[in-house]
């Protein structure tokens, strides 16, 4: 029951992670990947994804004189873990230093996204699955809310205000459509009726929008500036990584096809439509030999069952010797390019090739791969710094939740660190 229970959520916590690519922003601070996808389920929002649009708050931030620190709120006893039992919208389901998480913040994505993947929940788990996802996603929050709570410690309360004002138009402007999109409504209206159907609302949506916004913006200005990539760095890097630079021999194709099921087996008759086809072709070609590539497409697009006729028969590069038919492989590995081959047998059916271009082996060069790794590095130093600041951070963070009761320090950690696996 538990493992089944367990692989159901992780089943479809990974529809979460089905997003349209996120829109570039200012913010270098990147939470921890979702999990893969299982092409099966349906996506669902995510609201503490990277947000889209400007996210600048440098002008207001770099300013501000931290207050006196505020009296830290007294932690709530621990409790056992809940059973599966039914959360109300407003009942507190988290407190992080100082700050408090309603079950209406994450409840309205985990009923929406169970009710799009209902088929794949067993009736009797439903509110166990429910219970499970909701931990997950207030575990997920935890480290905005104590970045948020420290920017808060630091920042006016004017300043706090001035910051939301300039964060109204990136939400409306990328944020409301999106939303649209992925609930399918045409209008505001429409939107807010979904939503509030789901247990939230658009101003929900707009602060946990702000909130992940300046989470973000804020580890950027608390991350110490990454060090300059060196040149030995780099060339250590592609030593010790040059297998990964290595290329096999590679071919450039192109291909008229007929397959045998499309005649009901009958390999003569399939021969004879390649046939047709190879000869109109040639002929054209013969007449004008400056429309060769043209009329091959052509002829492809009109006439072949090949698994690429819709783009003229093209392969483009592609590994020697991957095809399961050896006529096949010999000829793009030895016809001169330009040639067209004679007709070649598959367990599929009949095979015209002409090879348009070829490349040996090798290996990319580290001037070419160098920019690259230099990006590579440079990402992996910003991650490391990142995590090494929310670490830090953490060790101090008082954390109760309802599921987990009191967790801090190195039990916080390894919490936070079994959410991101």
């Amino acid at each position: 029951m538990n493992r089944t229970l367990s692989t159901l959520c992780l089943f479809l916590l990974a529809a979460s992670a089905t997003l349209p690519p996120r829109a570039a922003a200012q913010s270098t601070f990147d939470p921890p990947p979702a999990p893969a996808v299982d092409p099966r389920v349906k996506g669902l929002y995510d609201p503490f994804r990277t947000p889209a649009g400007p996210t600048n708050l440098n002008s207001p931030a770099a300013t501000f004189t931290a207050p006196a620190a505020a009296a830290v709120q007294p932690t709530a006893p621990a409790v056992t873990p809940i059973d599966a039992e039914p959360i109300a919208g407003g009942e507190i389901v988290a407190r992080i230093d100082g700050q408090i998480v309603l079950a209406s913040d994450v409840l309205w994505q985990v009923n929406e996204l169970i009710e799009m993947n209902r088929e794949h929940i067993p009736p009797d788990q439903i509110d166990a699955v429910r219970q499970q996802l909701l931990r997950q996603q207030v575990l997920a929050l935890l480290e905005t809310k104590v970045l948020l709570a420290d920017f808060r410690r630091k920042v006016p309360a004017d300043g706090i205000k001035q910051i939301e004002k300039q964060l109204d138009k990136p939400f409306e402007e990328v944020e409301i459509p999106r939303l649209m999109k992925m609930t399918e409504t045409s209008n505001r209206v429409e939107l807010e009726q979904h939503l509030q159907a789901s247990g939230a609302s658009l101003r929900d949506i707009q602060r946990q929008f702000f909130e992940r916004t300046v989470a973000q913006e804020w580890m950027r200005q608390k991350t110490p500036k990454a060090k300059e990539i060196t040149h030995d760095e780099m060339l250590t890097y592609y030593r010790e990584h040059q297998t990964e630079y290595e290329y096999p021999a590679q071919v450039r194709w192109e291909e008229l096809m007929t397959r045998l099921d499309r005649f009901g087996g009958d390999r003569t008759a399939a021969w004879q439509a390649l046939a047709q086809m190879g000869n109109d072709v040639w002929t054209q070609v013969v007449l004008d030999p400056e429309v060769r590539g043209p009329v091959f497409a052509e002829v492809a697009k009109a006439k072949s069952h090949g698994f690429t006729a819709h783009e003229g028969g093209l392969h483009d590069w592609e590994t020697l010797g991957a095809h399961k038919c050896e006529a096949l492989n010999e000829a793009l590995a030895t016809l001169e390019p330009g040639r067209m081959s004679d007709g070649i047998e598959s367990d599929l059916g009949w095979h015209i090739v002409r090879v348009l271009d070829r490349k040996p082996a090798g290996r990319t060069p580290f001037t070419e791969a160098q920019a690259d790794i230099r990006e590579l590095l440079a990402k992996k130093q910003r991650a490391e710094m990142v995590e090494e600041e929310i670490t830090e951070m953490m060790r101090s963070a008082r954390v109760w939740t309802v599921f987990d009761g009191d967790v801090r320090g190195a039990q916080l950690e390894q919490l936070l660190k079994s959410r991101r696996r």
